[in-house]
């Protein structure tokens, strides 16, 4: 009995040694078979690490990209377009006029129109004095500045084709040798269908010369414009009032045409337009 129950506990235990010896095999089979599972896991998440590289280096040398960013994120980039600024132009429209000038393009209308102090832009230009309306004669001239006070623009044409003049404050009043005026004036000459303007240097206050025989603008030497009694004749100089050259083709010429302009406000249009259409006329403004 006693070596039966030796014989027994012998099988039992050659049972659990081979059940032992079983597992371990099963352990190395288990791991030599994940093993390769492994590494080929990470050998095919290795290789789509280097297509992604890959794939974004060709991107890249295709795609236009702005050199100032810092950053590549591999997205194909559209050129910085620079957008141009818009220039907006605002027309300049000029003021009512009472008649059609003789002397004045509308271009050099708008350019002395530009030149015009504030004080006078937006007012309706009415023709005080013209000589083919009211008669060459410079009493006559002196009579229709009284219409309106104030700032007024005086053109003057020779019959060599040039176009002259300046601005002036009326009402022009003849005196003895005392000049007239304020800085704000300035004389032009339109030799090529562009004015050329002349304001006031500073250097003297000789800006309007009004007498019984002659008109002058400017002064320090010789006048920027004369004009003679009958409006027949004239010349032009530099002065030191305005700095300007000669403001004709040459420095004596014969007068075509003279024409005077006033800047009326809109209330009173109406009413100086009928006074300066009449032959005679004498306003006295207190």
């Amino acid at each position: 009995m006693s070596k039966h129950i030796y014989m027994r506990s012998k099988a039992v235990h050659s049972v659990q040694r081979s059940a032992q010896d079983e597992s371990k095999r099963n352990q190395r089979e288990s791991v030599t078979e994940e093993k390769p599972n492994f590494l080929s896991w990470y050998k095919h998440h290795l290789r789509n690490f280097f297509h992604a590289v890959k794939f974004n280096k060709e991107r890249k040398g295709t795609s236009v990209v702005n050199p100032d960013d810092g950053e590549d994120d591999g997205l194909e980039k559209k050129p910085m377009v620079k957008e141009e600024p818009t220039i907006i132009v605002q027309a300049i429209i000029l003021p009512e006029i009472s008649d059609p000038s003789l002397l004045l393009k509308e271009q050099s209308r708008r350019s002395l129109y530009t030149s015009l102090p504030a004080l006078v832009q937006g007012r309706k230009w009415v023709m005080l004095y013209s000589t083919w309306r009211h008669g060459i004669s410079l009493s006559t001239l002196y009579r229709k500045s009284q219409l309106w006070p104030g700032l007024s623009l005086l053109v003057v044409g020779d019959k060599k084709g040039s176009v002259f003049g300046g601005l002036v404050e009326a009402p022009l009043i003849p005196t003895d040798n005392k000049y007239q005026g304020t800085n704000n004036t300035f004389v032009f000459t339109d030799k090529s269908g562009q004015p050329t303007i002349y304001h006031s240097t500073g250097t003297n206050r000789f800006y309007t010369l009004c007498s019984k025989d002659f008109l002058a603008l400017g002064g320090g030497g010789r006048f920027a414009l004369y004009l003679d009694s009958e409006l027949l004749h004239g010349s032009s100089a530099c002065s030191e009032t305005y700095g300007n050259s000669c403001l004709a083709n040459s420095q004596d010429f014969d007068v075509k045409h003279v024409e005077l302009w006033g800047f009326v406000y809109g209330s009173k249009y109406d009413e100086i337009l009928s006074l300066s259409r009449k032959t005679e006329t004498i306003c006295r403004w207190s």
